[in-house]
């Protein structure tokens, strides 16, 4: 083996090996960065898994089939579902996400209603408020 192929072996073995690490720091996917774990607060309670998220609030709740995927500004927008008085309606989960906690908006598809913005905060399990 020559100087280059083993210079080129040695960039390879680098670059597979930061590609793993990486991929093991950071749950990042395709459409993303990865956001699982419970959120609440008196206006809602937000669950993220890997294969969906769901939210409850005093009005109402909804879910998507999706995980949520921030950007990497810690944004994301998702399609889902919302039920509020016993009708389902298709709705956007708009939101932002901080150090422990998500902004979230919940925007109806067919309308311009929208519920929030609310503040969830990470690992908070509380009362939900009244509906007013």
């Amino acid at each position: 083996m020559n100087r280059l192929q083993g210079f080129g072996l040695a960039v390879a073995v680098v670059a597979g090996v930061a590609g793993f690490w990486g991929a093991c720091k950071t749950p990042e996917a395709p459409g993303g960065i990865l956001l699982t774990g419970q959120w609440g607060g008196p206006d809602g309670r937000l669950t993220a898994t890997e294969v969906n998220t769901v939210f409850s609030g005093p009005c109402g709740s909804g879910n998507t089939n999706y995980p949520i995927m921030q950007d990497k500004h810690g944004h994301f927008d998702l399609l889902g579902s919302y039920n509020a008085g016993g009708t389902s309606t298709e709705a956007r989960f708009i939101g932002a996400v901080g150090e422990k906690s998500i902004t979230l908006r919940v925007k109806l598809t067919d309308s311009t209603v929208a519920v929030g913005p609310i503040t969830l905060h990470l690992g908070q399990n509380t009362t939900l408020a009244s509906c007013h």
